[in-house]
């Protein structure tokens, strides 16, 4: 049961589901793999119905999609899919990530591709971090 807790967390939030399986006593690896897969899981499933969610927020906001200001569309523009794959999970949910990608217009392949290496790299730092931050409670205590 405590790895479908981390899997259906990864589901929706990175940030939690490490945290969750380093309190419950899982082993790292363990941790990793199904905050990974719930992660990439969640991505998939949204880069597949991005298309819809796209097509609907076109028709309700104009040809366009909308104006293209603000701090995300710079850093679309600066950085484009890789930068955006792999820097949005620091900031948001992956499955967040995506769809704001894929309003902005990325190729669905493409994205995948960058969005699952941007998940293995923060899923990896994460659970490195805990893993120290572990230690160092533990040899407080």
């Amino acid at each position: 049961m405590p790895l479908l807790a981390v899997f259906g967390m990864a589901v929706v939030e990175i940030w939690f589901a490490v945290p969750l399986g380093l309190g419950l006593g899982l082993p790292a690896p363990i941790i990793w793999l199904m905050t990974v897969a719930g992660a990439i899981v969640s991505v998939t499933m949204v880069a597949y119905a991005g298309d819809a969610l796209r097509g609907w927020l076109l028709r309700k906001r104009g040809k366009d999609g909308g104006p293209r200001t603000g701090r995300i569309y710079a850093i679309w523009v600066r950085y484009g899919v890789p930068g955006w794959g792999l820097a949005s999970p620091l900031f948001m949910a992956p499955p967040m990530g995506t769809a704001v990608a894929l309003i902005l217009g990325a190729p669905k392949r493409r994205l995948m591709v960058w969005m699952y290496a941007g998940v293995l790299l923060w899923v990896s730092i994460l659970v490195v971090a805990g893993l120290i931050g572990m230690g160092i409670i533990q040899a407080v205590q």
